[in-house]
């Protein structure tokens, strides 16, 4: 499954929430790969989730495959659509 998000979270993916976004990533037994700006990275991966540069208002595309991928595209929606 694939998804396009746009980042509306003021933090973008930097620091915490990239934590956060790569900590629910591993938690998964899925593949997860995010593409931003040009690049696709693992989204297990936590200097790869910063060398994306995601910020706010960016548009991200997530990539799922695994048993779990709408659960997985249901709570990334979530976490990069947080408020501060």
């Amino acid at each position: 499954m694939r998804e396009e998000i746009t980042i509306t979270n003021p933090a973008g993916l930097h620091a915490r929430p990239a934590a956060e976004f790569v900590k629910r990533a591993k938690a998964s037994a899925s593949n997860i790969s995010v593409t931003a700006n040009d690049k696709t990275v693992n989204a297990k991966s936590m200097l790869g989730i910063l060398k994306l540069g995601a910020t706010l208002g960016t548009t991200v595309t997530i990539e799922v495959d695994g048993d779990d991928a709408g659960e997985v595209l249901e709570d990334f929606r979530e976490l990069l659509s947080e408020e501060g």
